[in-house]
């Protein structure tokens, strides 16, 4: 039997799943933070070689034919001529490829390698891919860099208009109790000496995203306008990757992945129809299928082989969450 593994080493976690010659799931495991870039590479290391090793269970003595390690912080040329080497340095594979964390969502998003990923989680990002092979992806570093979106995106726009809230400058906002609560404050003096003598307050704020929505349930029009640019941003992004890879007139998958996009159920739906407008035969779809799938997919594939229907639709109804070993 031949073996496929997948990695996907995030901020927060890193996942790695395990496939057999015949598509099925053999085992995933689930470690600490991924990134290099925030712990350092050498906890990095440790925490793939954990996750693949509880993804292996009791397989402990199996050899994988080829594995593709996706990698938040994979951003530069320079960054996969050390990655690679790192990854080499394992030997955890007789053949292996690093890609960055975006194209094994896109993988994972649809049952063929190509169409478009915007990702909006604690940052964001967007990647396409045609189907010929042709690539485009955005820097995804942050403001200055031209991404808008995230979490901690969205919270700089909370915490910004309920201080102005606060102080008249700003509309009034039901965001401006709703973040005193989370803070458990009874006044802005407090909080803005919270978040301005303790940096690592600021990083619990992105805890509040999740609160935009329950303030659009109530009708607030701040938060509907922080929502309607979530919206427009992708919108943007997408078309704008479909636009430079010649997809407009595709059928082309657009996949939505991160926690803002759980944040409202009509929210894929709001997304597609603005974004038809643009491209009017794409379909957006949430990302089910989790990205450490994907970079299996990617590995299997390099393999030599081909994903079936019927092991698409098996991939697709997978319980994941039960078959986790953390």
């Amino acid at each position: 039997m031949r073996y496929f593994l997948g990695v996907d080493a995030g901020g927060t976690k890193t996942e790695a799943v395990i496939l057999n010659e015949k598509g099925e799931i053999v085992g995933i495991g689930r470690s600490g933070p991924g990134n290099y870039e925030g712990i350092g590479i050498e906890e990095a290391k440790k925490n793939w070689i954990d996750a693949i090793e509880k993804a292996k269970g009791p397989l402990k003595n199996i050899e994988f034919d080829f594995a593709c390690f996706g990698l938040a912080g994979a951003d530069f040329p320079e960054d996969f001529v050390m990655l690679e080497k790192e990854v080499g340095d394992l030997s955890i594979a007789k053949e292996f490829v690093v890609e960055n964390d975006a194209p094994i969502a896109l993988r994972a998003g649809n049952k063929e390698f190509w169409g478009v990923i915007i990702v909006m989680g604690t940052g964001n990002n967007g990647y396409g891919r045609s189907k010929d092979g042709r690539w485009y992806r955005y820097f995804g570093e942050g403001y200055i860099f031209g991404d808008w979106g995230g979490a901690s995106s969205i919270v700089q726009e909370m915490l910004f208009s309920a201080f102005r809230s606060y102080d008249g400058r700003g509309e009034k906002t039901v965001l401006e109790e709703m973040v005193l609560s989370f803070f458990g404050e009874k006044d802005y003096i407090n909080l803005a000496k919270r978040l301005y003598y303790n940096s690592s307050e600021y990083h619990r704020a992105l805890g509040l995203a999740p609160l935009l929505f329950e303030a659009v349930k109530m009708g607030d029009k701040v938060a509907i306008r922080i929502v309607e640019r979530i919206v427009d941003e992708t919108v943007i992004s997408a078309y704008n990757l479909m636009k430079k890879l010649d997809l407009l007139n595709e059928e082309t998958p657009v996949v939505i992945a991160g926690s803002i996009y759980k944040g409202a159920a009509w929210l894929p739906e709001y997304i597609q129809a603005k974004l038809r407008v643009y491209a009017e035969r794409c379909r957006v779809v949430p990302l089910k299928i989790p990205p450490a799938v994907g970079a299996a997919l990617i590995a299997y594939e390099k393999g030599g082989y081909i994903l079936t229907e019927d092991m698409w639709s098996y991939l697709w109804d997978f319980d994941y969450n039960s078959a986790i070993r953390s």
